[in-house]
């Protein structure tokens, strides 16, 4: 195609319909912007590898493609983007820039696509180099897709790049105009001006998807059985794409993986790491891989099949690469920093009692408490070192914890799941250093002691003395208390006192899930404190975790989505310690947890450029029950999560984006405040303060009663929004507000519509619905602005939303205060 100008309005391009836009041109010329004629001259199709159907550098312009906008039922908003060639390093790319598209913004023409279809097969790969560029949207996703049929109905591979950062790899499709995003795979972080090479397999009804030939994960779908073409689309993201190739869906790209992260910190003489190695050909057959190490002397490597042994042998760092047999140049890399070998001080700092928890000589310890030291000034952490906990009876080697790249794992529950998390274990408060150990490392009746490594601290004094590290002849040694009665069915949790079971909440929930049935009902007693810890329960009912009052009780962690990805309840593998989810409390399969009288924090503070989705809850439920009263949920984006039904009674949450989510059949908020924070990222904005994924139209979804809806100071007038939609045809949007109170913070449109709730239009049984709302001071509140999708109910329609007996009549429970 000879591009007379170089830019197209994309809104003004083709006069016709979605069907017509995907048709193919029988004239060689085409309205243009503002009418203007654009010369199209048809070109050939490129020279392509052996073994590609068809393949697509953008060198000869875009003339096997139509730019369309997205077309009936498949674009909300404006379809405003612009397509160009443009030189991007030697060669040349097709940029588009998104303005505020969403949609399919591009079809391979029928005739481009001929030799594909000629072979009569829907079993192809199709792949592309694909760099999403920064737009200043909210939203997020570009997407490859195959198996297009028209605008409306199509298989795609998706990255969602998020305010310039994300780890997901997306299946998306289109079936009859209806948009879903099918699955998220974990991927590596995705950002900004960055190329990535997106591959998508369609065998059949199974999909599999690739993100730099590194498999991400795979789908199962039947919904489109017929080859199509190729496309692009896009929600708002700019993008620039290159080198589109597709071939036969057998062959598949050299693959190497490995077990272990990308980076390994040890010390000398310390566990050699085992790394299980995945190798196979483009055939899908064993390949064979070499390893080796930059630095031998440092980290030395045997090789044993699928297992490769790395053994640190001496202090410094070393690159571990890994190399394809079918592909050298497939490689992976293990970056290793060795830390000299623990050295066991000698010294002694006369009496450690009263500057160390547990006490030295302390017959009572907890075997689920933490350690303190306090020194004379606040020391810093050096980054190397560690502190180890020793069995006294042989010097056995109990525990090792490490000032960074820490996790920790909980559980088993009931039924065997584990949640695996990234964590932090050391921290000072004042001139104290905390250290936790490992979830389940230390015994109950056992005899140990501590040992300091020196490097670990710079500039420490403790007992007047300048610190250099501490080992066994320095005495800090202690005895754990037995354990808990497995019968006991109300335990007392408190950090500090004497008359307690458990010093972590955590400690008494792993307590009740493995030595209580399912169904015995327990009481946890959580006295006055500060509770630095994250929780997990799965697979026990009744639980009750009963604070000694509501402010003066706080179970706080900095937890989020950059430090642990996506929702997660628990998994079967204990080793996995990446995949435990970004909410402070994760429950599961969890019937009637009643949590009353403290506060649940989230205490992450979000970050220009960093993911702040941070959970206070994450209630994974179907038919199970969440009863909270008198207490406190506090975070900032996604404070709760939840799912199953919920009864929020005399409650606070806050939060600032989407505080309140789910799947929720019913989740009632009654006579609570849901306060809107300051954002952190940008206090100019506002909020969004519900966004509903309820799976059916009819069920009750979020309803708040006789509510106040309240704000920070400095959070601005008229800038937050009552819900917003997920976007997805798959939810409805069931959101009610009776006899609520609200601040002026809040919209006078009081719903954000980008994207269109479903249903567009609220009714009095599904969608966006308000009764009765009043300011905060009791007068009506004019709701003729309010946007039209909404819906304000009658007194009749309210009826079932006016009670909580009456949200809750599909399953006929009645809770109470």
């Amino acid at each position: 195609m000879i591009i007379r100008r170089s830019t197209w309005r994309l809104a003004a391009l083709l006069g016709m319909g979605a069907l017509g836009a995907c048709s193919v041109f029988s004239s060689s010329r085409q309205p243009g912007p503002a009418g203007a004629a654009v010369s199209v001259t048809p070109v050939a199709a490129g020279a392509c590898a052996p073994g590609i159907w068809f393949c697509e550098d953008f060198e000869n312009g875009l003339g096997r493609w139509n730019l369309l906008p997205g077309g009936a039922g498949a674009t909300i908003g404006n379809a405003d983007g612009k397509a160009e060639i443009i030189q991007d390093g030697s060669s040349k790319v097709l940029r588009y820039d998104a303005g505020k598209s969403r949609g399919v913004v591009a079809i391979l023409r029928d005739e481009a696509f001929s030799a594909v279809a000629a072979r009569k097969t829907a079993d192809y790969y199709v792949e592309a180099r694909i760099k999403p560029i920064n737009n200043q949207t909210s939203n997020k996703f570009v997407c490859l897709l195959g198996r297009v049929q028209d605008v409306n109905n199509w298989y795609g591979g998706c990255l969602n790049v998020q305010n310039g950062a994300s780890s997901k790899l997306e299946f998306h499709k289109a079936n009859g105009g209806k948009w879903l995003r099918a699955r998220q795979f974990s991927a590596r972080t995705i950002v900004n001006d960055q190329w990535y090479k997106l591959r998508m397999e369609m065998k059949g009804s199974e999909l599999n998807f690739y993100i730099d030939d590194d498999f991400a994960g795979s789908f199962s779908d039947p919904s489109i059985t017929s080859a199509g073409r190729i496309g692009m689309w896009l929600d708002n993201r700019s993008f620039a794409i290159d080198d589109i190739q597709v071939g036969s869906a057998d062959v598949k790209p050299v693959l190497l993986s490995l077990d272990q992260d990308e980076e390994w910190t040890s010390e000398a003489g310390g566990k050699p790491l085992e790394v299980n190695v995945s190798a196979t050909k483009s055939d899908g057959s064993p390949d064979v891989y070499s390893v080796v190490s930059s630095n031998p002397a440092v980290v030395s490597v045997k090789q044993d099949g699928k297992r490769s042994v790395l053994e640190a042998l001496g202090a410094g760092s070393a690159t571990i690469t890994f190399t394809s047999g079918a592909n050298p140049a497939k490689t992976k890399q293990i970056k290793a920093s060795i830390e000299p070998a623990f050295v066991m001080a000698s010294n002694t700092y006369g009496s450690l009692a009263a500057l160390t928890q547990p006490a030295a000589g302390s017959k009572a310890a907890y075997a689920d408490g933490e350690l303190s030291l306090r020194f004379d000034t606040a020391p810093v952490f050096s980054g190397i070192g560690s502190v180890r906990i020793f069995r006294a009876s042989d010097d056995t080697l109990v525990d090792v914890i490490r000032p960074k790249n820490e996790t920790n794992i909980y559980g088993p529950s009931a039924d065997g799941f584990y949640r695996g998390v990234n964590m932090p274990l050391m921290r000072f408060e004042g001139t104290t250093l905390v250290v936790r150990p490992h979830q389940g490392k230390l015994a109950w009746g056992e005899h140990y002691y501590v040992a300091v490594s020196a490097p670990l601290l710079k500039d420490a004094r403790l007992a007047g003395k300048p610190f250099e590290g501490l080992g066994k002849a320095a005495g800090w040694t202690f005895s754990t208390r037995p354990a808990p009665a497995k019968t006991l069915t109300t335990l007392t949790v408190d950090d500090d006192g004497v008359k307690a079971d458990f010093r972590s909440v955590q400690g008494a929930l792993e307590h009740v899930m493995k030595s209580l049935s399912k169904e015995t009902p327990v009481t946890i007693k959580v006295k006055n404190g500060t509770y630095e810890e994250l929780l997990f329960l799965r697979g026990k009912n009744n639980v009750t975790l009963q604070g000694e009052s509501r402010d003066g009780t706080l179970i706080q962690f900095a937890n989020y989505e950059a430090l642990n990805s996506g929702l997660a309840a628990g998994i079967k593998e204990q080793a996995v310690t990446n995949r435990g989810g970004r909410a402070v409390f994760a429950v599961a399969d969890s019937d009637l947890l009643t949590i009353e009288n403290l506060t649940l924090k989230n205490s992450h503070l979000k970050k220009v450029g960093v993911n702040g989705q941070a959970e206070t809850i994450y209630f994974a439920a179907d038919k199970e029950r969440l009863i909270a009263k008198n207490a406190n949920f506090i975070s900032r984006q996604d404070t709760l999560q939840l799912n199953g039904y919920s009864w929020f009674y005399n409650t606070l949450v806050a939060g600032d984006v989407d505080f309140i989510w789910g799947s929720s059949k019913a989740a009632l908020f009654e006579n609570s405040e849901i306060r809107t924070v300051v954002d952190s990222t940008d206090a100019s904005k506002g909020g969004y303060l519900v966004q509903a994924r309820v799976e059916s139209a009819d069920d009750k979804g979020y309803v708040f009663l006789n509510s106040r809806l309240t704000r920070e100071d400095g959070v601005p007038d008229g800038a937050t929004v009552l819900a917003r939609s997920a976007g997805s045809p798959r939810y409805f949007d069931n959101v009610i507000y009776v006899n609520s109170r609200m601040d002026k913070h809040i919209s006078p449109e009081g719903w954000w519509m980008s994207p269109i709730p479903n249903p567009a239009k609220a009714d009095g049984k599904a969608g966006w619905r308000e009764f009765g709302s009043r300011t905060l001071s009791g007068e009506p509140l004019a709701l003729s602005e309010r946007v039209k999708a909404a819906h304000s109910l009658s007194e009749a329609e309210a009826a079932p939303y006016a009670t909580r007996e009456a949200v809750f009549s599909a399953i006929g429970w009645k809770p109470a205060p």
